[in-house]
C-alpha cells in the first residue's frame, strides 16, 4: 500500500511536549523517510506553534474525557479515527518519546492490505504469529499476545474501524471495556487475528534493545551475530515513558552507566549503541536547540 505514499501520525495532550518538539519530530521523519505525503497530529486543543504543514485533528468527542487521559491512555485509540486521517492511506504512528533514526517508509511498506496491523511485539520468544492466533481462536479471544503501541502501522481504510469498535464496546459492555482500558491491550485484542510485529531491524524499544538486567546479559546482547548491521537499519527508537529526555541524554558522558526505573542498565556509548548513538544525539540536539 505504501507505493502511493503514507502518513505520519502523532498524538499530543497536556504540556509534557512542546509544539516545537512535535515540529522537530515531524521534520526528522520527513528528512529521513521516502514517500511521506503528510503528517497528522491528534490533539486535545488547537496548538498555534505547530507547523502549518502538519494537520491538526482534535480527539473525537467520545475520547476527550478525563478517564481516557489517565492510566491506559485510551485516548491514543483516536489515532485510528477515520475522520482525522487521509482516506485509504497507510499510516505510521509514533509516540512522542520516539527518536527517528532512519526511513519510516520501510515500516509503512509492511502494510500490504487494508486490514493489516503492525506494532512492537511482546517481550518474549513467542511474540505474535500462528500459535498466538490459534490460542486466540481456541479461547474465544480471552487469551492473546499484547504488543506495544509506541510504533504502529495500519491503514486508515481498515474495516471495521478500531476507534469505533472501542466506542461500541464501551457503550454496550462497560465491564469488558474496563478490562480493555489500556490502548496496547485493546489494539492487540482487536487486531490479534491479523496482527504482525514491526521487526527489530526497523524499530525497537530503547530499554529492550540497549538495557539489560545484568552485565553478562548485556555483553551477550552486544555480541549477537549481525547485531551491528541491524542497528544500522533501525528507523525508530522509542523510549517508552521517557526515563531519559533529550536534555538529559545530552548531559550524559560517553561510557556512563544508564539505568531505568526497573533496574535495567546499560552503557551510554558508541560501543554499546553502535550507529544509533550518534543518530540519537543528532535528534536530541535538534530538539533542544529549538
Amino acid at each position: 500500500m505504501a507505493e502511493k505514499g503514507w502518513c505520519l501520525v502523532l498524538a499530543i495532550w497536556g504540556d509534557r511536549y512542546s509544539d516545537d518538539y512535535v515540529n522537530q519530530l515531524a521534520r526528522s521523519a520527513r528528512a529521513l523517510s521516502r514517500d511521506c505525503t503528510g503528517v497528522v497530529v491528534f490533539t486535545d486543543r488547537d496548538r498555534s506553534g505547530v507547523d502549518p504543514s502538519i494537520r491538526q485533528a482534535r480527539f473525537p468527542a467520545f475520547f476527550d474525557r478525563a478517564e481516557f487521559y489517565r492510566g491506559g491512555y485510551v485516548v491514543k485509540l483516536s489515532v485510528f479515527s477515520r475522520w482525522g486521517l487521509p482516506s485509504d492511506t497507510t499510516c505510521v504512528y509514533l509516540d512522542l518519546d520516539t527518536v527517528v533514526t532512519g526511513d519510516l517508509g520501510r515500516v509503512a511498506a509492511l502494510v500490504r492490505g487494508r486490514n493489516d496491523y503492525l506494532m512492537l511485539p511482546p517481550g518474549n520468544l513467542i511474540g505474535f504469529g500462528t500459535l498466538r492466533r490459534f490460542i486466540y481462536r481456541l479461547t474465544g479471544g480471552h487469551r492473546f499476545a499484547i504488543g506495544n503501541s509506541s510504533v504502529l502501522a495500519y491503514s486508515s481504510a481498515a474495516e471495521p474501524n478500531l476507534c469505533e469498535a472501542y466506542q461500541q464496546l464501551y457503550e454496550s459492555d462497560l465491564r469488558a471495556a474496563s478490562y480493555m482500558h489500556v490502548d496496547d491491550r485493546f489494539i492487540s485484542w482487536f487486531a490479534q487475528s491479523r496482527l504482525r510485529a514491526v521487526p527489530p531491524r526497523l524499530a525497537v524499544m530503547f530499554r529492550r534493545e540497549f538495557l539489560s538486567r545484568g552485565p553478562l546479559t548485556g555483553w551477550l546482547k552486544n555480541h549477537l551475530p549481525g547485531r551491528r548491521r541491524r542497528l544500522d537499519t533501525i528507523a525508530a527508537i522509542t523510549f517508552n515513558g521517557a526515563d531519559y529526555k533529550p536534555e538529559s541524554l545530552l548531559m550524559l558522558k560517553e561510557g556512563e552507566v544508564i539505568q531505568d526505573k526497573r533496574g535495567r542498565s546499560g552503557i551510554w556509548s558508541r560501543e554499546s549503541l553502535g550507529s544509533t548513538y550518534d543518530k540519537i544525539l543528532t535528534f536530541c540536539q535538534a530538539v533542544v536547540r529549538r
